[in-house]
């Protein structure tokens, strides 16, 4: 089986000495691919003579180049690059049931997080259109008269920020999750899982609006979670139920998806991550200065946000259709 090389790849030399102890000439046939395609970079057959290689094409060769050639583009184009299209898919749905959350006073914003679209309804005879976003409660800890908006991405990023209510918000110490009502558009939701288990080792993938600012995309794995996997951990393990995983993180990407790589199937909401304090030191005074810690994020898990979509009347939604049954405003 010819052995194709990877996207970017320069291969030279397929093909040398294929006759070389027939004819005395190597034949050499460079193939760079490219992503799906693959060019022709040359080909040539040389013959050693007192020590230099003088380029010749004779007509033995030069068949012998054509059909290495060809088998190699064939095999090319065979080969394509399936993974990198399913993946690309993946993140284009995962990133499109995104959105910025934005808190402002006074016509000023005040803080910032990320989200995730769990359920939406298409307007209708009497009906208006609206989206459902989960996002971390702790976001909305502000003063009093703050407004919470709601910016989308993709082909809803150029209508602007929408105002949106809070019809369900759990507590930043129990259960850091809290549910948005956005009047006027419909937004498809992510995918939610049928599967509550999580393992060790599962590659994701979060979305999140690092300091406010551009969207995110931040890769990684699980790389811990309570007991086995399920919400019942015995008493001697802690009463921990977030999971962890090693993706990057920063302030504005609570609240964000994560979801997983294979399916792009929501995993659970980041809620947090771990910090540490640094000391900086000028000529006047030293400051303490709090940064992420690498490979600590911590996110609720989709059993508990199933029970929190449920509570807030969209238990239908938390399957897989994102339909809306009555849910309470």
């Amino acid at each position: 089986m010819l052995s194709l090389p990877n996207a970017g790849e320069t291969v030279p030399d397929l093909g040398r000495n294929v006759f070389r102890r027939r004819t005395g000439r190597a034949i050499e046939v460079q193939v760079k691919v490219m992503g799906r395609e693959c060019a022709l970079v040359g080909f040539r057959t040389r013959r050693a003579i007192r020590g230099l290689s003088r380029p010749r094409v004779r007509p033995l060769a030069l068949t012998v180049a054509i059909g290495v050639l060809w088998v190699t583009l064939a095999g090319c184009a065979s080969m394509g690059t399936p993974g990198a299209t399913d993946r690309q898919a993946v993140i284009d749905r995962i990133v499109a049931g995104s959105a910025k959350v934005m808190v402002e006073w006074g016509g000023r914003r005040i803080t910032s997080g990320s989200g995730v679209v769990v359920a939406s309804k298409a307007a209708g005879s009497g009906i208006e259109a609206v989206s459902y976003v989960l996002t971390a409660a702790h976001i909305l800890e502000s003063k009093d008269g703050a407004v919470v908006f709601v910016r989308f991405t993709g082909a809803y990023a150029i209508r602007g920020k929408f105002a949106a209510t809070v019809p369900r918000r759990g507590s930043p110490e129990t259960l850091d999750l809290a549910l948005l009502r956005v009047s006027g558009v419909a937004v498809p939701p992510v995918s939610l899982p049928t599967e509550d288990r999580v393992h060790v080792g599962e590659e994701i993938l979060v979305v999140g609006f690092p300091w406010g600012k551009r969207l995110g995309l931040f890769s990684g794995i699980v790389s811990q979670v309570p007991g086995d996997g399920r919400e019942d951990v015995p008493a001697d393990e802690g009463t921990e139920q977030s999971i962890v995983v090693d993706a990057s993180s920063s302030r504005g990407v609570s609240g964000g998806g994560v979801f997983r790589e294979a399916t792009g199937s929501l995993v659970g909401v980041v809620e947090g991550y771990q910090t540490a304090s640094i000391a900086v030191k000028d000529r006047a005074q030293t400051y303490s200065v709090r940064v992420p810690m690498p490979g600590e994020t911590f996110v609720v898990p989709i059993a508990r946000i199933r029970g929190f979509l449920e509570e807030a009347g969209l238990g239908e939604a938390s399957g897989m259709t994102g339909k809306i049954e009555n849910p309470g405003d």
